[in-house]
């Protein structure tokens, strides 16, 4: 490819295309013509000298470069991004868009400790919080959120990743206040017995408590409720004999909120203390916008 032809508006053009699959949407979404985008597509086809983008029965797929060029584009328009706008970042007057991913167990309490702070310091920052379950790091790597929040290790082909430590994550024991159980000192006969609810989250198997017997020998602990999130927990423990095992910030709101009490984790089950992290690419790492939030919640690093 002769670098000479490249227009930098086709590359942007190119990575709404990969990202939609959908050359109606990309013209919708860059406020360009169906037409325009069809020819700037006809472009890239001719100086990738590949089809990038497959007609299939249900839309278009993506080929195999095309999906390689995916993940550096984004990358590339980052960079580029940066260098154009770099300058002193003044909080009070910035208008960025910080992008934030994590799992609720994790996100939860750095969320309401942070976004005060965000808006007392930087009220024209948008935050964009995702928290639906997908791998951890998928887009943190293709550069489309700047921090990922969570407890998970990356594996040894997610490089190029920072890393800030956060807080430890303890848990308690949710049950209503009726229960047998809520006035007594737990153990492990105790509750083997008992009916629990889990927490079924994509990546989070730190929220099984059956995980936690089964680590001490104990199979065969009966579920008979699982959710994918948190916020049926307090209804469901007042109203019947489940128990919930749970990070203890969250049976502080449950608590508050319903007639459920949190009782202590037996030693036993208390297997591990999450530490939870701050990820950020190598990509934005010397963004003046990532470098003031990442020193924002370095002031806010505590133990939950």
């Amino acid at each position: 490819m002769n670098l000479n032809q490249l227009d930098l508006n086709l590359l942007i053009i190119l990575k709404q295309l990969l990202n939609e699959k959908h050359i109606s949407n990309t013209a919708l979404t860059l406020g360009m013509s169906q037409p325009s985008i069809s020819r700037s597509l006809s472009k890239l086809r001719s100086l990738f000298d590949d089809p990038l983008l497959i007609r299939m029965a249900g839309g278009y797929e993506l080929t195999p470069k095309a999906q390689s060029i995916q993940q550096d584009l984004n990358s590339i328009l980052n960079m580029v991004e940066t260098l154009v706008n770099k300058q002193t970042f003044d909080a009070k007057t910035s208008q960025a868009t910080i992008k934030l991913f994590g799992l609720p167990p994790q996100m939860h309490l750095l969320i309401e400790t942070i976004i005060k702070d965000v808006r007392e310091q930087a009220p024209n920052i948008i935050l964009e919080i995702d928290t639906l379950p997908k791998p951890q790091f998928s887009d943190l790597l293709k550069g489309e959120t700047h921090f990922v929040i969570t407890g998970h290790k990356p594996t040894s082909s997610e490089d190029k990743l920072y890393r800030q430590a956060l807080f430890e994550r303890d848990f308690k024991l949710i049950m209503a206040s009726t229960h047998p159980l809520a006035n007594t000192k737990l153990n492990i006969e105790l509750l083997r017995n008992c009916n629990f609810g889990q927490i079924s989250i994509q990546g989070e198997k730190s929220l099984s408590i059956a995980h936690c017997f089964a680590a001490l020998g104990i199979d065969n602990i009966n579920t008979p409720i699982r959710l994918k999130n948190f916020y049926s927990i307090g209804t469901i423990a007042q109203n019947t004999d489940l128990i919930f095992f749970v990070p203890d910030h969250f049976a502080n709101d449950i608590c508050r909120h319903h007639d459920v009490v949190a009782r202590v984790v037996p030693p036993e089950l208390d297997l591990e203390h999450d530490e939870v992290y701050l990820y950020w690419h190598q990509r934005h790492h010397n963004d003046p916008v990532c470098q003031w939030f990442r020193e924002l919640v370095k002031s806010k690093v505590f133990k939950i």
